[in-house]
């Protein structure tokens, strides 16, 4: 067999991120969180307490691949597992299937068989089983997470903690904090998790950190420190100041 016209993981990953001809995957806000009251965690916490990288990384290259109407992308669990730089064996393709049965359990995705290949269909990412719909501008209850999450391939850099605190981290302003203390009550994701995220994003140079004073009368210094976050590299959000000065420059 000539190996130059085997595709690589590259070559297949591209194959499917240009079907869609967009830079991101939109995603609602729903998945990191489910509106109240009480507001509850969404379903991202499944992924973290059930220690599923894998089947994460599936969900979110289905939502980059099923970008219109019917929402379904149909390959082999192969060529999944050859996107995600998985070793080419059967033990890979278990792995890819077992995962998309426990994205169906979680109400994420639905699948039916298409001459022996399993074609995934996405549902609303509150895993309430609803079929999917486009999010829209309009809603504004989505966040982007860019292409250059795979093409730049920091889903293999990235260990479970710092996978979910990146998406944590996209939902938020371009400038944020994020009080690891209520981690669990927000999003169901641990503060000591939280935290082994925040700063495995720090160590790889993808997330900004620094303090800043806050007047605080009932504690004993009369204030107290917090942390403030920005992403960095091809997670970059321009503040929102900039965004208008922008549009302002070019009415």
């Amino acid at each position: 067999m000539d190996i130059d016209v085997v595709a690589t993981p590259e070559d297949t990953l591209l194959d499917l991120l240009d079907r869609s001809r967009r830079r991101n995957v939109p995603i609602r806000r729903l998945f990191l969180q489910i509106p109240g009251p009480p507001k509850e965690p969404g379903p991202l916490a499944g992924f973290v307490e059930g220690r599923r990288p894998v089947a994460l990384d599936l969900w979110l290259l289905l939502h980059a691949g099923a970008s219109s109407d019917p929402w379904d992308v149909r390959q082999p669990a192969m060529s999944w597992a050859r996107m995600l730089d998985l070793p080419q064996t059967l033990s890979s393709e278990t792995t890819i299937s077992r995962n998309w049965t426990w994205l169906e359990q979680q109400g994420l995705v639905r699948s039916e068989r298409d001459h022996r290949v399993r074609k995934v269909f996405l549902l609303m990412e509150d895993g309430s089983r609803r079929p999917f719909s486009r999010p829209t501008g309009k809603q504004r209850g989505f966040f982007k997470l860019p292409y250059a999450y795979f093409t730049q391939r920091w889903h293999k850099e990235l260990k479970l903690p710092g996978k979910a605190t990146l998406l944590i981290c996209l939902a938020q302003s371009p400038t944020f904090t994020l009080p690891t203390e209520h981690a669990s009550g927000w999003y169901g994701v641990s503060a000591d998790t939280l935290q082994r995220g925040l700063d495995e994003l720090r160590e790889l140079e993808l997330l900004k950190v620094w303090t800043r004073a806050k007047k605080a009368p009932r504690t004993r210094l009369g204030y107290t420190v917090e942390n403030h976050y920005a992403l960095q590299g091809p997670f970059v959000r321009a503040p929102i100041e900039s965004i208008a000065s922008a549009k302002a420059a070019n009415a």
